[in-house]
């Protein structure tokens, strides 16, 4: 599997506040091959007489960038970014936002605004790096990406050393001092405590291996 470019959006919109409000966060996955999606989000926050549109992809950690263009008219949104080639097109429904994302090809997609209950669960949005001990003289660096959407998590898993990158997880769960996760495309679990700022685990894959998960610092 290799990196999907990812788009990462800061832009503001000049003009009137629509007579819908958008602000929030949205989100919705984007499949990118069979098998591999990764999520499309971003936050519409009103400031001034516009919104400010802040658009990442949880998944790959990446944020920040700007459009070559923008537009939000009516129910319409619209970004272009001349140097990744990359376009979207979308219309507000409620709350969803249902479009085509086009980038070398066209990939529908719908974004549906967090309610509060799932915006609370942003702050566990976070990417875990560690590195498994395969050997006692060898290592493999592992990163696991977590995103929230509406309907819970979605969690994937890369391996950079490998060029694997998304590896769908398809089992997750989180509280305050546990994290456990499932990879059936791998074949691959972990299990792992809270323990002095970072997830201390087993991974296991054929054989049990030590884990540790830290923040990026």
């Amino acid at each position: 599997m290799k990196r999907f470019i990812l788009l990462c959006l800061s832009a503001f919109l000049t003009g009137s506040l629509q007579a819908q409000d958008l602000s929030g966060h949205w989100r919705g996955l984007l499949n990118i091959a069979p098998e591999v999606s990764i999520v499309l989000g971003f936050e519409l926050k009103p400031e001034g007489e516009g919104y400010q549109l802040l658009l990442s992809s949880p998944n790959q950690g990446m944020s920040g960038r700007e459009p070559s263009s923008f537009q939000l008219e009516a129910n319409q949104l619209q970004f272009k970014d001349d140097a990744l080639n990359a376009s979207f097109n979308g219309t507000f429904d409620g709350d969803t936002l249902t479009g085509v994302f086009s980038q070398r090809r066209d990939i529908p997609i719908t974004l549906t605004r967090l309610s509060a209950e799932a915006g609370a669960r942003l702050h566990n949005e976070q990417q875990w790096f560690g590195d498994l001990q395969v050997s006692k003289t060898a290592s493999l660096p592992l990163v696991l990406n977590i995103a929230v959407l509406a309907s819970g998590y979605h969690v994937t898993l890369d391996s950079p050393k490998q060029q694997s990158f998304g590896i769908p997880v398809n089992e997750f769960e989180l509280t305050t001092d546990s994290l456990s996760f499932k990879s059936a495309l791998i074949q691959a679990s972990y299990q792992a405590s809270w323990q002095q700022d970072a997830w201390h685990g087993t991974f296991v894959q054929g054989m049990a291996m030590p884990l540790v998960l830290k923040k990026k610092r």
